[in-house]
């Protein structure tokens, strides 16, 4: 069980600041264009698997008995994500269009990475915003669920998954 001294540190929650590494890898590919736009999906698919490969993986859960407030860089990474995402998102949406130096296939490419990043990141940060008790934060959690038409987790998640767990009445029940 990993104890709190230990989980209140940035380092023990740098895994999930790494995601930020993502958002300069949009820029590049979406400015510079040819091979560079596969930086962001290929980044975002393997990059982890890799660090877990070569840094092996924490099995270790987390003691429940941890206050919130000994989890303060988790929650600002995800609250830090939903602007993040959305100001990237529809930056995109602006330029990329109108980028005359990136082919149609470019083009597609980089929305496809954008998709790959707001529906990897995005969602599973949006899952850990929709749990908290501050309505910014669930809100936030909501805007994030409705940049990849995906509203209807929050209350397939609330209201049914957590509700009905374990039974035939939970469709996500493995």
């Amino acid at each position: 069980m990993t104890s709190p001294p230990q989980i209140d540190s940035l380092r023990a929650a740098l895994p999930f600041w790494m995601t930020l590494l993502l958002v300069p890898l949009a820029l590049i590919g979406a400015t510079q264009g040819g091979w560079t736009v596969l930086l962001l999906p290929l980044f975002t698919w393997y990059f982890f698997t890799f660090l877990d490969a070569f840094l092996g993986l924490n099995l270790e859960n987390a003691d429940p008995q941890t206050d919130d407030d000994q989890l303060t860089w988790y929650r600002v990474i995800t609250v830090i994500w939903a602007p993040l995402q959305f100001v990237l998102l529809f930056w995109m949406i602006w330029y990329v269009p109108g980028a005359d130096h990136l082919s149609t296939l470019e083009k597609i490419g980089m929305f496809f990475g954008i998709g790959v990043i707001t529906g990897t990141i995005g969602i599973n940060y949006a899952h850990e915003l929709m749990h908290q008790k501050s309505k910014v934060e669930r809100w936030m959690g909501d805007l994030l669920l409705s940049m990849v038409l995906y509203s209807h987790f929050r209350s397939e998640h609330l209201q049914v998954h957590h509700r009905h767990v374990g039974t035939p009445r939970d469709a996500v029940t493995a």
